[in-house]
């Protein structure tokens, strides 16, 4: 698609102010800051602005404008840690960097906003209106960032025709009385308000209100008789959900699969996983019935392991396991459960989501829905502690094991033999999982690890 923006010389385009606003922590931050990299527009009319809330984000933010801000045509960030501005007076502070740039248009963008068509910066330009933003909302959801109504003291009210809104059953732009998240201001509208030159006090503050900047931003709006607009001509990207975000946890990206599945699959799934759901796909089958297939990415495998270890609480290895039910485990390994780590629940998930399709495409006939795993953990083999495991039978109608590090180059030795066949499966590819029936026909042994640590993730579903 190309656009109006793009045929003009770099030196006629319209100067831009982006302004970035990270006021709470946000999941998968990282993709916010490469959407912004990506809009297609020329860098040289883009002046950046970043207010950041949380410590927890400031190696992101400094890391990517180490690596982009130079292409700009001028950087500043505020960290607050450092810099104590609060968000409502960064808001304004941004409003009045546009006035002093003498910018053309100003764009803001909170961190749970995804622009993930480049063309929409644009867009927006070309929509001509003094205020507009792109339809973003939450996948499969309706929680987006416009109301299409209010109520009389100014808080969100359903409409009838929001839903076909938000699902672009209805495609256009569209006069709205709220927008929040991203949007784009006309730079003239922003000077003459804030030089006096309307009725319109341009501001997130309110001195007769005690409301969040952005109702009160949209309340003058709206009071003054400014419209606002939200277009939905086009796919322009997506909101996630921060609610259950929680920085306590190592990795916090690595617990969103549920409230950001769409973000979690980008990072975390194997890139070739959904290849093996096609009908004429072949999965691999190193022994009889034992499936081999490309599940979880190398940062998933990395991640998981860095959890573990950094809870740190591997069982003893002996037959006395209190996390059991009756207490006693008659085939133990050194090892970490899922709910130990507040994953339990995400666990059931991946398996509904991702290692059913697998199931009922490889066993068929097997449809038990959902599937349960009361017993989902990581094991670490290594020679000071437990190199092997001991032929057994798992308590399981099939059994996950995903390996989450590489033989020959993080540990020597390990993998597993199954008794009935003679067949072993020494070489496991990370991020792979082998999937195999639990009882009665796979009778099957750990193989000693020599050197190194070697981790797997066992998951032992519907036992």
């Amino acid at each position: 698609m190309l656009t109006n923006c793009q045929i003009l010389q770099e030196s006629e385009l319209p100067i831009v102010l982006v302004g970035l606003f990270i006021e709470e922590p946000t999941p998968f931050l990282s993709d916010f800051l490469v959407n912004v990299q990506r809009l297609n527009y020329t860098r040289k009319r883009i002046h950046l602005f970043v207010h950041n809330s949380v410590e927890y984000h400031t190696t992101q933010v400094d890391t990517f404008l180490a690596k982009y801000g130079f292409q700009y045509a001028s950087q500043q960030v505020v960290h607050s840690s450092i810099n104590p501005m609060s968000e409502l007076e960064a808001r304004n502070f941004a409003l009045d960097k546009c006035r002093q740039l003498n910018c053309d248009y100003y764009l803001a963008l909170d961190s749970v906003a995804r622009l993930e068509l480049p063309e929409t910066l644009s867009v927006l330009i070309e929509s001509n209106r003094t205020i507009v933003a792109p339809l973003l909302s939450r996948p499969g959801k309706l929680w987006s960032n416009f109301w299409a109504a209010i109520t009389k003291d100014g808080y969100y009210a359903r409409s009838h025709d929001y839903v076909d809104l938000v699902r672009r059953n209805r495609v256009g732009i569209w006069n709205v009385p709220h927008i929040m998240n991203a949007y784009l201001i006309e730079g003239n509208f922003i000077r003459e308000s804030l030089e006096g030159n309307t009725k319109l006090n341009l501001s997130y503050y309110d001195k007769d209100f005690a409301r969040k900047p952005i109702l009160t931003f949209t309340h003058q709006l709206r009071n003054s008789n400014v419209f606002q607009y939200m277009i939905n001509t086009h796919e322009f990207g997506h909101l996630v959900d921060p609610t259950s975000y929680n920085l306590s946890n190592t990795h916090p990206d690595f617990y969103q699969l549920i409230d950001n599945m769409q973000d979690w699959e980008r990072h975390y799934l194997h890139e070739d996983y959904y290849q093996l759901l096609d009908d004429n796909s072949t999965t691999e089958q190193p022994c009889q019935d034992v499936f081999w297939f490309p599940l979880v990415s190398d940062l998933f495998c990395t991640h998981l392991i860095e959890i573990m270890e950094a809870f740190g609480q591997w069982s003893s290895g002996t037959n006395h396991d209190p996390r059991i039910e009756g207490g006693y485990e008659s085939v133990p390994t050194r090892d970490i459960h899922m709910r130990q780590v507040g994953l339990q629940e995400m666990w059931l998930a991946f398996l509904r989501e991702y290692v059913m399709p697998v199931q009922l495409k490889e066993f068929i006939g097997y449809e038990h829905d959902p599937p349960r795993a009361e017993l989902a953990f990581v094991v670490r083999y290594n020679p000071a502690e437990q190199p092997s495991l001991k032929p057994h039978h798992d308590s399981s109608t099939y059994t996950l094991n995903i390996a989450l590090n590489t033989p020959n180059v993080d540990y020597e030795g390990g993998g597993c033999r199954f008794a009935r066949y003679n067949c072993s499966v020494t070489e496991s590819r990370k991020g792979w999982a082998l999937m195999h029936p639990g009882r009665l026909t796979h009778y099957h042994e750990g193989l000693p690890v020599t050197k190194g640590t070697r981790y797997i993730m066992v998951s032992f579903v519907d036992p």
